[in-house]
């Protein structure tokens, strides 16, 4: 059995930030709260929580003169301001691509509808949505183009101005900008690909991956947006493709003897699972005499 590592496996800049600079705010001995999961990794979120980091929902959880995390998502400007009336320390990790799209679109808004092409839920979103303005839609799937037209329509805008979120399928955005090019035709229409660099190697490299291996492992939270895009992906070049959590969704999966695996993870996993899912799966090869069950989620 073979097992390769992905090169870019793990936290993405911008997420490693996110969590250095909250073990050092914990360190100090008072309550941290970040608002929203600081990642979409348990693990990561309860060790955090285990030092004394509080996760809340709302500035208004947050106690007056207290100390706020602003994870790698980013927030509204609603946000700020909410904060700045509860004199909040405010300790801000917006991943810095994730800052240049909110300095794009409020230079853009004023002259361009603005389109952000990404999940309609994820945080990331919702934050550069309160960045956009009033005349701004977001796009998800070629449902939502007309939906996003008829916006356009009430505007007496000419321009449209296409976003993404950083870690979108790099695929998928090009489909969805070039029906948005043909549907808005008679708008001048510019394409910005803001799909972070890091998310761009990393699904072309699970790509290649996945069509040279017998079994892909997925690693990564079951909320994290990017880590599906990669067990999708994979998938579709490899039909043995595993999403697991931890080692402990190593149960059942069946691999052969000289099956080539190749294990890839999400920009919110940390590099410790990666390596405990390696060590799991090398130890129960070993211990099985070369009759391998594995991990069936």
């Amino acid at each position: 059995m073979e097992i390769t590592v992905a090169k870019n496996a793990g936290f993405c800049p911008g997420v490693g930030l996110a969590v250095k600079t909250a073990n050092e705010l914990v360190k100090q001995g008072k309550p941290v709260y970040c608002l929203g999961e600081i990642v979409h990794n348990s693990q990561v979120i309860q060790d955090l929580e285990n030092k004394g980091m509080v996760t809340v929902n709302s500035v208004e959880e947050v106690p007056e003169n207290a100390t706020m995390l602003i994870r790698s998502h980013g927030e509204p400007p609603i946000t700020y301001q909410k904060a700045k009336q509860k004199n909040l320390n405010v300790v801000d990790v917006t991943c810095s691509n994730v800052k240049l799209i909110h300095d794009k679109v409020e230079c853009e808004k004023a002259n361009s509808f603005i389109i952000l092409i990404g999940v309609k839920n994820h945080p990331e979103m919702m934050a550069t949505f309160g960045f956009a303005g009033e005349n701004a839609a977001i796009i998800e799937t070629e449902d939502d183009i007309l939906d996003a037209y008829q916006a356009y329509e009430k505007t007496n805008l000419g321009s449209v101005y296409v976003v993404s979120q950083t870690t979108f399928s790099s695929q998928k955005f090009d489909e969805l900008a070039e029906e948005i090019v043909r549907n808005f035709w008679e708008a001048e229409v510019k394409i910005d690909k803001t799909i972070c660099r890091t998310t761009e190697d990393r699904q072309l490299e699970v790509r290649k991956m996945a069509k040279e291996m017998d079994a892909m492992i997925i690693v990564g939270g079951k909320k994290s947006s990017n880590t599906r895009k990669l067990y999708e992906l994979a998938e579709q070049s490899c039909p043995k493709t595993f999403y697991v959590q931890t080692s402990e969704d190593l149960e059942n999966i069946l691999m052969d003897e000289n099956d080539k695996i190749g294990i890839a993870a999400g920009a919110s996993t940390p590099k410790e699972v990666i390596d405990e899912i390696k060590s799991e799966i090398e130890r129960k090869w070993e211990g099985s005499g070369n009759s391998k069950k594995l991990a069936r989620i």
